[in-house]
């Protein structure tokens, strides 16, 4: 795999936005570069992978898939019926989660972004309609959900809005100019991007229907740039709803979807007009780009990490609860280090995991290891790390270091291993540093490798490197983040004068 494949991307996006129209892609009121912005780094992630990038189902297959989801959404929710929501309702709030970023705890599954957002909102006497993207895989719920797959499936109509004209100028060039870069994006077809436009748009306008018998005030999404995010930001703007991203992992300057070199004079309608970031830094990255439009029509806002808040000091009781059911893990054993694995359901990497498994058996028995399944991964990957959720070892945790919150877990780790993690970001905020096992993670860390925060290690090398580090990181200031009652203020403050941006458009 090409070690910089993500800064050549990055590079390469750059230099398009600055020499080619293509903010004049343009579909009625979705501008498609955004669209096919993120087409072409899943064609160049999947030729960094050497592999063939995932087909859709044949369209046939896809519409009985639609037809029948209403009726599959109860059958899968049958177990979870008082969490079922079958139609949207009025609230404050409405918020959209990517279906992956979720923490099972207690029994039950709870968005990491959300959730502590609409606990605020619940505080203050707000109400929330909360949807999650997904196939409802992940049940049950930790409190009532909207199953945004039948907005989805509403949306993928065969020829969707297909008679409204779509504007690619330069289109033609682009594609050569990557060419001769070396890159094949079979993504940015003529046919392809139609097809992609219509499916936002329709998607987009079923979405409108939501939001009509919400009748939000905020808007707030996970992870925008995949699954039914840009649809439902192009739905907020149609409607003047303030939308707002939840940052959901590292950006350090250097993420995929939170740059831009050339943007609209009217911005972006798939982009959020919010990005809440998690420190100072990344706010400060987006103001660099959204600070050159005439009107706010994207803006940063530092609102701090919505989870990690109150696990980085010791003066919170729910911390405090979660500190007790770390400690009841194996009786209560103290162990000279602990190592939190972060296993990530990506391809091709068998190998390292197997090397990985044999290093922790030689390893001293005095660390104990904390092997944690992503969220987001099924059984059928689980194979990729075989190895390493097979070992049965005194000193190997598997089923705890999933059943735990993540920041419950950084609290107490020595350090953190894994393939290219976003979760060394927040391991950072406790002064955890973070082992890489590919180089490819240069190019999205390369601003915690510079702080001394990461690094990337051969597997051979691993145990050297965690006898090295101190088994109690020292823990840096806190990230003073915002009080979510002063953020929430100041975004309601907002929507008003959003609201009267969109509709001066018009």
């Amino acid at each position: 795999m090409e070690p910089f494949f993500h800064r050549r991307y990055l590079t390469l996006v750059d230099e398009i936005e600055q020499r080619f129209p293509v903010v004049r892609w343009r579909r009625d009121d979705l501008e498609v570069w955004p669209l096919a912005r993120m087409e072409l780094y899943l064609d160049m992630y999947w030729a960094n992978a050497d592999r063939p990038r995932p087909e859709p189902r044949p369209f046939p297959f896809r519409s009985l898939a639609r037809i029948a989801r209403p009726l599959r959404n109860v059958w899968r929710s049958r177990h979870d019926l008082a969490h079922f929501v079958a139609r949207p309702k009025p609230a404050y709030a409405m918020f959209l989660g990517d279906g992956v970023s979720l923490d099972f705890v207690d029994g039950s599954w709870r968005d990491r972004f959300c959730e502590p957002l609409i606990d605020a909102l619940e505080k203050r006497g707000s109400t929330s309609f909360l949807m999650q993207s997904g196939d409802l895989s992940r049940l049950p719920w930790y409190r009532p959900t909207f199953a945004a797959n039948l907005v989805a499936g509403r949306g993928y109509q065969p020829n969707a809005s297909g008679t409204i004209p779509i504007e690619l100028p330069g289109r033609e060039d682009v594609v050569e100019f990557l060419e001769r870069n070396g890159v094949h994006s079979a993504s940015l077809d003529r046919d392809h991007l139609v097809r992609t436009a219509n499916v936002v748009a329709a998607t987009a306008t079923e979405f409108e229907r939501v939001i009509r018998i919400v009748r939000p005030t905020l808007a707030f999404v996970v992870t925008y740039y995949a699954n039914l995010g840009h649809a439902f930001l192009l739905a907020c703007r149609r409607r003047g709803i303030l939308s707002i991203d939840l940052q959901h992992c590292a950006q350090e300057g250097a993420h995929k979807a939170y740059g831009w070199s050339a943007v609209p004079k009217t911005g972006y309608a798939s982009l959020p007009a919010i990005f809440w970031n998690w420190s100072q830094t990344d706010a400060a990255a987006i103001r660099e780009w959204t600070s050159r439009l005439e009107r706010p029509w994207h803006r940063s806002l530092h609102g701090g990490h919505t989870q990690l808040a109150p696990f980085l000091g010791n003066s919170d009781s729910s911390a405090a609860a979660w500190d007790g059911k770390f400690e009841g893990v194996g009786a209560g054993a103290i162990f000279e280090r602990e190592i939190l694995i972060a296993l990530q359901p990506i391809s091709g990497h068998r190998a390292q995991w197997e090397a990985l498994a044999e290093q922790i058996k030689t390893a001293p028995a005095s660390w104990r290891w904390w092997i944690r399944r992503h969220p987001a991964s099924s059984p059928l990957q689980d194979v990729e790390y075989a190895g390493l959720l097979s070992l049965r070892m005194a000193n190997v945790v598997l089923e705890q270091a999933s059943l735990l919150p993540l920041p419950a877990l950084l609290r107490h780790m020595s350090i953190l291993v894994s393939l290219a993690s976003g979760s060394a970001a927040e391991a950072a905020e406790f002064g955890v540093p973070a082992i890489f096992l590919l180089d490819a993670a240069r190019g999205p860390f390369a601003g915690l490798m510079d702080k001394g925060l990461a690094e990337v290690v051969q597997v051979s090398a691993i145990a050297g490197v965690i006898a090295r580090t101190p088994k109690v990181p020292a823990r840096p200031p806190p990230n003073r983040a915002p009080d979510f009652n002063a953020t929430l203020d100041e975004l309601n403050r907002i929507a008003g004068g959003y609201r009267e941006l969109c509709a001066s458009r018009e």
